[in-house]
């Protein structure tokens, strides 16, 4: 075996030899990209084949997001407690029966709006399972050492499936229709199942059945609360997505109507930050041996927040086509090199039982506010106009993201260090066993 500093030094080539790591990166590269279709392929049926009002779009694209409030502890809850190959290999397999029953749906009786608003709320419900157990697993397969290094690898697949997604499902619906588009969906649904089922990790047994899953999920969240470098990354990334949302939305008004720009370029700027994400991945996760993991996390930040308020200024006397173009591709960047530490801080601080837990009171508070700031980015556009609007979104943004620069994850300088590091801001119960045979080992 190994060892992390081996491995990160030696970067992606190395990891991707441990069968374990191949696998679940296979899995979640070719189920996430079946996601990502399906993500986009739901609100444009109703759009395309319904001709549905916005509104109802809306429901629909909104009804794969809802679980993620609503269902996101009790995903944690079940994280601690089942198997994490066996919990992930269901989830995958569900989401791909969820979409081919709507193939039969629209084989037996036709399209509705009610049945794509079921069947999205289906796979955004296994999804959240999915998602849990996923993030639950690589601290499973990856040594603390090895953690930057691997999300980064798995980092540059998510935002390569980010690209994908939305242009596979326009082109399978527009070349082909919706039988074509379900059958390569189900297909890609399939395939991650086939990886996962041949995954082989170590997993520990899973919490005694006579603890309550009330008082699971309530020692969870307590030890998220009290450990402040968690803590913190979770309110600075909520305080992230609650902006990045409102400028998006304030962003598509502004493109269509201020900028005169077809609803394909606004898609296309848009997906420019998926392409700086996949180099700000592939870049971090190849450099995370030479890398200080708090300073690269906080410059991510606000170099990805900066780079939107520069784009807002500068579109207002230069070609906003490339002046957005650059501001999507910098913020792209930044935000992959924050989330790769993030990620990898997220699961190396807590103790193995609190994994499932802290991972979803994390993606509660970070996705949570995505449906307010994109209600907030409209009333902007409407009340200020929507240049004006991104202007004040994206500066507000930038001021939040210096909340970083005060939080102790600025302290560490590499992942395996974090709980060493950090020791006076971890909190007593639960956490002290682990520390202790830390120190026993250096």
């Amino acid at each position: 075996m190994e060892s992390p500093q081996t491995a990160a030094a030696d970067g992606p080539r190395s990891l991707l030899r441990l069968s374990a790591f191949r696998g679940l990166w296979a899995g979640d590269a070719v189920s996430r990209l079946g996601y990502q279709i399906a993500l986009y392929l739901f609100p444009l049926l109703a759009v395309t084949e319904l001709h549905s009002s916005g509104t109802q779009a809306g429901l629909v694209a909104a009804s794969q997001f809802v679980p993620v409030v609503v269902l996101s502890l009790v995903a944690g809850v079940l994280a601690d407690r089942a198997r994490t190959r066996s919990l992930i290999l269901i989830c995958t397999v569900i989401r791909g029966a969820a979409v081919a029953l709507l193939g039969v749906g629209y084989a037996l009786f036709g399209l509705s709006v009610w049945m794509l608003i079921a069947i999205a709320f289906v796979v955004g419900s296994a999804t959240v399972f999915y998602d849990v157990g996923y993030q639950s697993a690589i601290p499973k397969v990856l040594k603390p050492g090895e953690l930057a290094a691997g999300n980064g690898i798995l980092q540059a697949s998510t935002s390569a499936t980010q690209m994908a997604g939305p242009a596979l499902a326009g082109v399978f619906v527009q070349a082909a229709g919706l039988p074509f588009a379900v059958t390569m969906t189900c297909a890609l649904f399939a395939g991650g199942a086939i990886s996962f089922w041949f995954l082989r990790m170590e997993e520990s047994v899973a919490a005694p059945p006579s603890r309550p899953g009330g008082r699971a999920l309530l020692a969870g969240l307590r030890f998220t609360w009290k450990c402040r470098p968690i803590r913190d990354l979770c309110v600075q990334s909520g305080l992230f997505n609650l902006h990045e949302q409102a400028f998006l939305t304030a962003f598509l008004i502004y493109g269509v109507r201020e900028a005169d720009m077809s609803s394909g370029t606004v898609g296309l700027l848009i997906g420019v930050a998926s392409v700086g994400a996949l180099i700000g991945s592939v870049g971090t996760g190849h450099l995370s041996g030479r890398l200080h993991a708090g300073t690269t996390l906080a410059a991510g930040m606000i170099a990805a927040s900066l780079s939107l308020l520069l784009g807002a200024l500068f579109a207002q006397v230069l070609p906003p086509l490339w002046v957005f173009a650059v501001g999507f591709l910098c913020n792209g960047v930044g935000l992959s090199a924050y989330n790769v530490y993030v990620m990898s801080l997220r699961q190396s601080i807590p103790p193995q039982e609190f994994m499932g837990s802290v991972t979803a009171a994390y993606r509660l508070v970070a996705l949570g506010p995505n449906p307010l700031g994109a209600l907030l980015g409209g009333l902007l556009a409407d009340a200020l106009g929507a240049g004006s609007a991104l202007v004040a979104v994206a500066a507000s943004l930038t001021l939040t993201s210096l909340l970083v620069l005060a939080s102790p994850v600025r302290r560490v300088r590499q992942v395996e260090d974090a709980r060493r590091v950090l020791r006076s801001h971890l909190p007593d119960t639960g956490i002290a066993r682990p520390l202790a045979e830390e120190k026993s080992d250096l």
